[in-house]
C-alpha cells in the first residue's frame, strides 16, 4: 500500500505544525518530519493538534532534508509561485493532475517551506517534481496548514481509489540513473549555467515519468542503456 510522509522545512509557526498534525490524523497519516523548526516550544502545536498531540509525539525532528528523504521513493515538492512559461525550476504539475496519474505504490514524500518564504531554489532543485494548488491569481499563497490540508485530501482521495499498485524502482536506482545523465552533460560543450539547466530537466523529466509507473525491472534496462551512452562518451 502506498504511504506518505509530510516534511516541513524550518517551520516557523508551532500553531502551523499542530493543525497539520492534526490534518494528518484526520486523513490517516503518521509520519512528520520537520527540519530544523524556528519555534523554541511545541505548547502551542499541541494545543492546536488537540486529539492529534501523538502524531507530534512521533514526529521526526532533523537537520538536514537528507536525513528527512531518507527511505522514500518520490520527493514531491510544493510551491504558490509557479515559473513562467519555459521556466526549468519552477515547472509545475497542478496537484489533481499529479495525484490522479500516480499508479506507483510507493512512499511519497511531501515537502512544505515555510511560511514566509516557501522552498529556497536550493531546495526546490532536490525535488524529483513540483506540484501546486491551483489559486486565485490575485492572492495565490494559502496558509501552509490550509495547504498541507487540501495536498493530503487530494492524496487520500487518489489512495483510496486504489490503482497504486506498481512497485517502484529503488531511489539508488534514479540516483544513479540521475549521475550517469550528469555525466553526459558534463561533456556536452555548453557554458555552465547551460548545463546546469540540462541537469535540473534531467531530474524533472525523470521525476514526472516514474510516478506514472515505471517498474525497477524497466529502470533497471534503462539505467543499462544510459550507462553504456554515457561510457561511450567518457572513453572519447
Amino acid at each position: 500500500m502506498a504511504t506518505l510522509r509530510v516534511i516541513l522545512v524550518e517551520p516557523e509557526n508551532a500553531i502551523n505544525v499542530g493543525s497539520i498534525a492534526r490534518a494528518m490524523k484526520n486523513f490517516g497519516f503518521r509520519r512528520l518530519y520537520l527540519v530544523n523548526p524556528m519555534f523554541e516550544s511545541f505548547d502551542r502545536a499541541y494545543a492546536a493538534a488537540m486529539r492529534a498531540r501523538d502524531v507530534l509525539e512521533g514526529a521526526r525532528v532533523v537537520t538536514s532534508l537528507e536525513e528527512a528523504f531518507e527511505g522514500a521513493h518520490v520527493v514531491v515538492g510544493t510551491t504558490a509561485k509557479p515559473g513562467p512559461p519555459g521556466s526549468i525550476l519552477r515547472q509545475v504539475v497542478p496537484l489533481r493532475q499529479y495525484v490522479q496519474s500516480l499508479r506507483w505504490d510507493a512512499e511519497y514524500a511531501l515537502v512544505f517551506g515555510r511560511e514566509s518564504t516557501g522552498l529556497t531554489n536550493e531546495e526546490l532543485t532536490r525535488c524529483d517534481v513540483l506540484i501546486t494548488i491551483p489559486a486565485s491569481e490575485e492572492y495565490p499563497t494559502l496558509n501552509l496548514a490550509n495547504a498541507v490540508a487540501v495536498v493530503l485530501y487530494e492524496f487520500r482521495t487518489a489512495m483510496d481509489a486504489g490503482g497504486m499498485d506498481v512497485r517502484p524502482p529503488e531511489r539508488k536506482t534514479v540516483e544513479i540513473m540521475l549521475k550517469y545523465l550528469d555525466d553526459i552533460i558534463d561533456r556536452v560543450d555548453l557554458p555552465e549555467h547551460k548545463r546546469r539547466r540540462l541537469r535540473l530537466m534531467a531530474r524533472r523529466v525523470i521525476g514526472r515519468v516514474f510516478p506514472c509507473g515505471l517498474t525497477e525491472e524497466e529502470t533497471l534496462y534503462a539505467l543499462g542503456a544510459v550507462r553504456r551512452i554515457r561510457d561511450a562518451m567518457v572513453g572519447d
